[in-house]
């Protein structure tokens, strides 16, 4: 079985709402949720599908990069060979984008990584969480993201999360603690009995995370994601010996060879598994394996997915058994998406599709009509 083709479409969904970082907001309702899906087709007419949604407020990919990557330069050196061979795919990849401390432009591979992974299970007719080999779980809880910036829209949005059958929020922080604890505060008296942590993204010095983790911790919370910008290895650890919360990385998680540096330094005790920013289901399984095997905190969470890369996470976290909340916000921002059905859900858990490979139904209609222009 060889790859023989492989497809860029780049799109456009629409959004319903917007999340705000504490660099500004993501991406805005004009631009919606743009993404490259990649259909991949082997020679027997195998379809697997997969896609790139970067948030350029997160990382450093675009919608442009990802599609002039995987176009001209991934796509071109994955036709002719063994879709079953994921490391060999990624081996091909990697030799044309370098891999660093993350994997070289992370979520433009994990596009075609999805479509592989997508594709030889259906070849198998299995689907991704019995290719993953573990199934400590047939669902994942989700959670509520406050990001408004007042705090009037603070408690509406809590207000429509708590309507809507929600019982755990993630906040975003990283602006000034004062302010920030009184957010994260209010938000914990607005949900008597659910879980609420605070996310930084980065937007901390070491001493505003320090004081803001003092504040946080007097309020209870347990989990704080990525205080401070990933580079301060000096920093994440001293955070760790001056709380006893559990400080958590997330762009910091974005490749195995970070994340090994870390655990020698003792920086890190929690890791924040993103399927898109680690290059796939190939290389986020590896970091699921080795947050196990270390006893750490496991956290899942995404790039505000579109159906695709929900549904690979939803695979990889159920078969890891994640119990914590996790963050895949795309139902709570996108307003429309390419599916010809929805993906399953129990209230506010996301279900492990179970036909053969993600599970995703593709509307070829739709697709067309989001077409982006790139």
């Amino acid at each position: 079985m060889k790859i023989e083709r492989i497809d860029v479409l780049p799109l456009r969904l629409p959004l319903k709402a917007v999340a705000t970082l504490s660099r500004g907001v993501s991406r805005t309702i004009e631009e919606g949720k743009q993404l490259v899906l990649v259909r991949m087709t082997a020679d027997d007419g195998t379809v697997g599908w997969g896609e790139a949604g970067p948030s350029r407020r997160w990382s450093a990919e675009t919608v442009h990069s990802c599609a002039t990557s995987i176009r001209h330069v991934l796509a071109p050196v994955l036709v002719g060979r063994d879709p079953f061979d994921i490391a060999g795919l990624h081996a091909a990849m990697n030799g044309e984008l370098a891999p660093g401390l993350d994997p070289g432009q992370p979520i433009a591979k994990a596009a075609l990584d999805l479509a592989a992974h997508d594709l030889v299970c259906k070849k198998l007719g299995i689907n991704l969480q019995t290719w993953l080999g573990a199934k400590a779980a047939d669902r994942i809880t989700l959670s509520w993201l406050v990001s408004a910036p007042g705090l009037q829209e603070l408690e509406r949005s809590v207000e429509q999360g708590l309507a809507e059958g929600y019982t755990a929020f993630k906040v975003k922080v990283g602006h000034a603690p004062q302010e920030d604890i009184a957010r994260v505060r209010r938000v914990i008296e607005l949900t008597p009995g659910c879980v609420v942590w605070p996310d930084a993204n980065q937007g901390y010095t070491l001493d505003q995370a320090l004081r803001a983790a003092r504040g946080f911790e007097a309020l209870g919370v347990e989990l704080f994601e990525q205080p401070i910008p990933m580079s301060e290895f000096y920093g994440m650890k001293k955070l760790l010996s001056a709380t006893s919360m559990n400080i958590a990385l997330d762009e910091a998680a974005m490749g195995l060879p970070l994340v090994i540096d870390l655990i020698r330094r003792d920086a890190v005790e929690g890791l924040v598994v993103k399927v898109n920013k680690t290059g796939g289901i190939f290389y986020a399984r590896q970091l699921c394996d080795l947050a196990r095997n270390a006893g750490f905190k496991l956290i899942g969470s995404g790039l505000m997915d579109a159906p695709i890369g929900f549904a690979a996470s939803v695979h990889l976290f159920a078969a890891y058994g994640i119990e914590f909340p996790c963050d895949l916000n795309g139902p709570q921002h996108i307003k429309e998406d390419y599916l010809a059905e929805p993906l399953p859900m129990d209230g506010r858990q996301a279900l492990v599709p179970q036909r053969p490979g993600l599970g995703v139904m593709m509307d070829e209609k739709k697709i067309a009509a989001m077409a982006l222009a790139l």
